[in-house]
């Protein structure tokens, strides 16, 4: 949906013959370009060819307009205005008549949904939306006078337009101009000045929610999940004269494929068009034909789901993969934990020997990640000691396994060895250093929501190779494609579990997180902590600067209250690997919703889990210590905590599963 000065000058011709007793508003009135491109943002309808009228959002919309012109551009700062008992209104504004906007003004767009957006799921405006929602009128400067505090909230106003959005039913109708266009354009993200095209092309891809801007200022477009699948369609079919492809087009190719039974005549255009072959059968452009019906029917919401991976937990994976190699020759060379501590001593010995060589003591030039570890190298005396206080090898493997990139299983001997999963062979392959969570969302944004990145975290998936001049990278593709499909398990740090502690379900911005936690943790590790809880779906980063919690993180919330204060790891991959072959061999009492696990069965629990006797042994222990497990059942607790792990992994994840299961 896109709403500029002829868009709203339009709407409110059409309300005032409305009201005036007109049936229709003659098309030769108005704009027939504007004209189509509000039909096809389901503002508009043609009652007859050459007659137009307002459908009920279009209505509401040009009645929404209309209250913001009567209130008018000019603050009213002087009069505080009381709302729903403790609210106080500081600052609201309206806006000027459509005939006094600038040509290039927006009222609406696809930046100015997704702020609104997710200030709705934030409960407040985010940083990057106060400006852009304050002067459109849909946004205003607030006073809690319980809470004392002041903050920006979207208006009654507001709270419309998005509800306008959500109601509206965008139709879909593309020519075979408008096809060749689309096929010509990058798929994004991409920076705006790459979608060459007419404005009157522009409008009608967004108006039709095939393309997306970024917040706040439009720098960045994308073609969203709907867009990618009609682009994709139409680069295999849709060539041909007149109307290519449309949602009447879809029904019938729906119609077909669901009955085979069509008019011939019908038949013969969808083969035409490239859709069905010569005996009727779907061709590849009729499979994302079909995947574009059901994205316009069902316009599907979620998690930009992200990706986070750390040079550390790289130089670990190598460090496996090297390891199984040597133990081809001789077999005590597999990664047990005690020779993947020797490894990697031996390698970051050698990384920062170099980093000596090349910076002596001028600490200050070194990345400030790094610098004290640094500093200890140059004066270390034993490396085992060096190693031991500035890494910590357990969370790494931890973490890597939370992403489904390593799994602790037992040997032939019952040793607990580390190995790679297909996913984690993919990321050596790869050989990236580092990607980080925004910039894996750069990608996978456009492919859950009516959005774009925002411009930061494009720059971030520029800098890591994720993405090129027109689209996602090779390197991008792979990240975006893991991010939907690792099987993830909860884990968390100490200083991660600090920085999820202080994030409530809404209400919370970055920079208040790092002004919160400024005196017990420095910048890189909060946003390190930021980057790890988003991946793993605890918390998402709204395009604006909000922070809010998921499903997953309210759950996994209440799971960690019986947890110990100062644990060094609340929850950990291989607690949850042991809850669930728990709750595998246990019996399901459903009045009471406890799983009771007989003592007999502990022993099938060990061996679904794949874990050493040691290792389950120690996390069955800490998982008693932490209130997931009792005497001889799942706890409530226990029960929440395996929840939000379900909540944590998309409908796509492929968990992993041992023969024996």
């Amino acid at each position: 949906m896109v709403i500029k000065k002829q868009h709203a000058m339009l709407l409110k011709k059409l309300l005032k013959d409305e009201e005036n007793k007109l049936p229709y508003t003659a098309l030769e009135e108005v704009d027939e370009l504007v004209a189509r491109e509000l039909e096809l943002m389901g503002l508009v309808r043609f009652s007859a060819p050459l007659q137009l009228t307002l459908t009920y959002v279009g209505r509401d919309l040009a009645n929404l307009l209309r209250e913001l012109y009567e209130i008018g551009p000019q603050p009213f700062a002087e009069k505080e205005e009381e709302v729903k008992g403790n609210i106080v209104i500081r600052e609201a504004r309206g806006l000027n008549p459509p005939e006094a906007w600038d040509d290039d003004f927006r009222f609406l767009g696809s930046e100015i949904i997704a702020m609104l957006e997710s200030a709705d799921l934030a409960g407040r405006v985010g940083p990057e939306g106060v400006e852009p929602l304050t002067v459109r009128g849909l946004a205003a400067r607030v006073y809690d006078r319980e809470r004392k505090k002041e903050y920006v909230t979207l208006t009654k106003q507001g709270k419309i337009a998005l509800e306008i959005y959500r109601n509206a039913e965008p139709n879909l109708e593309i020519d075979a101009s408008l096809a060749d266009l689309i096929r010509r354009l990058p798929m994004g993200p991409a920076e705006s000045s790459r979608l060459v095209a007419s404005d009157h092309e522009k409008h009608l891809l967004e108006g039709m929610r095939l393309i997306a801007y970024s917040v706040p200022k439009s720098e960045i477009f994308a073609f969203t999940a709907l867009g990618q699948a009609v682009k994709r369609t139409l680069t295999l079919g849709g060539f041909g004269e007149g109307v290519v492809l449309s949602r009447d087009i879809l029904i019938s190719l729906a119609e077909y494929l669901d009955t085979e039974k069509l008019p011939e005549s019908a038949i013969t255009i969808l083969q035409s068009l490239g859709y069905l072959g010569p005996s009727g059968e779907l061709l590849p452009a009729g499979e994302f034909a079909m995947e574009a019906f059901r994205l316009l029917k069902d316009r599907p919401q979620g998690l930009a789901v992200a990706f986070d991976l750390e040079k550390d937990e790289v130089d670990v994976l190598k460090a496996i993969k090297d390891l199984w190699e040597k133990a081809k020759s001789n077999p005590e060379e597999r990664p047990t934990f005690d020779n993947l501590k020797k490894e990697m001593i031996k390698r970051k010995s050698a990384e920062y020997k170099i980093m000596k060589e090349k910076y002596g003591e001028k600490f200050e030039e070194i990345i400030e990640e790094y610098r004290d570890i640094a500093r200890n190298f140059f004066y270390a005396t034993d490396l085992n000691a060096w190693y031991v206080e500035n890494f910590d090898l357990r969370a790494f493997l931890h973490s890597l396994e939370s992403f489904q990139l390593i799994r602790s299983e037992k040997d032939e001997k019952g040793k607990e060895v580390f190995t790679l999963t297909e996913f984690g062979r993919k990321v050596l392959e790869d050989e990236a250093e580092q990607v980080s969570a925004p910039a894996v969302k750069a990608i996978t944004t456009p492919r859950k929501a009516f959005a774009a990145p925002n411009l930061e975290w494009y720059n971030l998936a520029l800098k890591e190779g994720l993405v090129g001049t027109g689209g996602p990278s090779r390197r991008g593709n792979l990240y975006a494609d893991l991010a939907e499909k690792v099987y993830r398990l909860p884990f968390l740090t100490k200083y991660e579990y600090m920085v999820f502690s202080v994030i409530p379900e809404k209400g919370i911005t970055l920079s208040e997180i790092y002004e919160l936690l400024k005196d017990e943790l420095p910048a890189w590790k909060i946003k390190f902590a930021i980057n790890k809880l988003e991946a793993r779906r605890l918390i998402e980063v709204l395009p604006d600067g909000n922070v809010v919690e998921t499903e997953a993180g309210k759950l996994l919330d209440q799971a960690l209250l019986s947890v110990p204060k100062g644990a060094g790891f609340p929850v950990t991959p291989i607690v949850v690997r042991v809850l669930q072959a728990l709750k595998k061999v246990g019996t399901l009492y459903v009045k009471e919703q406890k799983v009771r696990i007989l003592p007999r069965n502990v022993a099938e629990a060990k061996r679904i889990s794949g874990l050493s006797d040691e290792t389950f042994a120690e996390a069955l222990q800490v998982a008693r210590l932490f209130g997931y497990v009792g005497y001889n059942n799942l706890t409530d607790t226990g029960m929440i905590l395996l929840e939000a792990v379900e909540k944590m992994n998309t409908p796509f994840a492929t968990r992993y599963v041992e023969e024996s299961y």
